[in-house]
């Protein structure tokens, strides 16, 4: 049995409708979907009474309403997909995740691990420069945990139902080689993380490492067969990235603490980048072995 043989589960549902014009067409229709379905929430947003500073907040999500708006919004993304999948694939929305039972259990398998590690990691000493600071008073942060929970779950489920579930198998059913399944769906992965007007120099480098997470994320995805290691991934990297230690004025709505420096700092940015490459080859080492038959 080959590590990639369990990947067999998410392929065989899709090997049906596994032609590149139907894909391309699949993922097409869900971005024009999911544009759509983001107009009409900023059209009910802008009737409240202060549209002008939700927009704001909205725009650098300095704020939990804005950062819980944006991160439920995705659900819009999810809808998108079953539609695409059951009206252009003919397949089980669920098809997408693999056997229930194995992707509960081994979601909680690299959960349990990860948070271990994460908890090792986050006292671990630091430089001045990179010594996160108070940005929420515990008791004003501990209201925000269970929705913020519920809201990033529901985010990175669905980015993981997308790349790895639908994009990813659709094209592991055509192409045999795990490269292309591999990197391709990453790299698009990569490109809708690149924002030079957020990072400045830096842009590209957060795109590679959005690459590189990718192709992590593909990895386990194939040697479990279903999504729980890369949704257990996923979830606690943008749990720390977003409720416990987010970058100054950046996404920070939610944040316990943040880093005493904004996306703009770019020496200090990339000094980030070079402690965060490792931490995610950590990441998945921790969830290969935890994901070990």
């Amino acid at each position: 049995m080959t590590a990639y043989e369990p990947h067999q589960t998410l392929v065989a549902p899709a090997k049906a409708s596994a032609g590149l014009f139907r894909l391309v067409a699949g993922l097409i229709l869900l971005l024009i979907s999911v544009i759509a379905l983001n107009f009409s929430l900023v059209g009910v947003l802008q009737s409240s009474a202060d549209w002008e500073r939700l927009q704001y907040e909205l725009m650098v999500g300095n704020s939990p309403r804005a950062m819980l708006i944006m991160l439920f919004s995705f659900v819009m993304a999810a809808a998108s997909l079953w539609v695409v999948v059951r009206l252009l694939h003919r397949r089980a929305f669920l098809s997408l995740v693999g056997p229930l039972g194995a992707t509960v259990s081994d979601f909680f398998r690299v959960f349990r691990l990860l948070i271990v590690l994460s908890a090792v990691l986050l006292v671990l000493p630091s430089t001045p420069e990179q010594s996160p600071g108070t940005h929420m008073r515990f008791a004003e942060w501990l209201p925000w945990v269970l929705p913020a929970l519920l809201a990033i779950f529901i985010q990175v489920s669905t980015e993981e139902v997308i790349f790895r579930g639908y994009f990813q198998s659709q094209l592991a059913a055509r192409f045999a080689q795990p490269w292309v399944w591999i990197v391709v769906p990453s790299v698009i992965f990569g490109l809708l993380h690149y924002s030079p007007e957020a990072y400045g120099e830096n842009a590209m480098l957060i795109a590679l490492w959005a690459v590189a997470f990718g192709c992590v994320a593909a990895d386990i995805t194939a040697r479990s067969g279903n999504l729980g290691p890369a949704i257990a991934l996923h979830f606690v990297n943008n749990v720390l990235a977003i409720m416990i230690v987010a970058l100054r004025d950046h996404w920070d709505g939610l944040a316990l603490l943040n880093m005493p420096y904004g996306p703009q700092d770019t020496d200090l940015v990339r000094a980030t980048l070079l402690i965060e490459g490792p931490v995610l080859l950590c990441f998945w080492l921790t969830a290969r072995i935890a994901i070990r038959r």
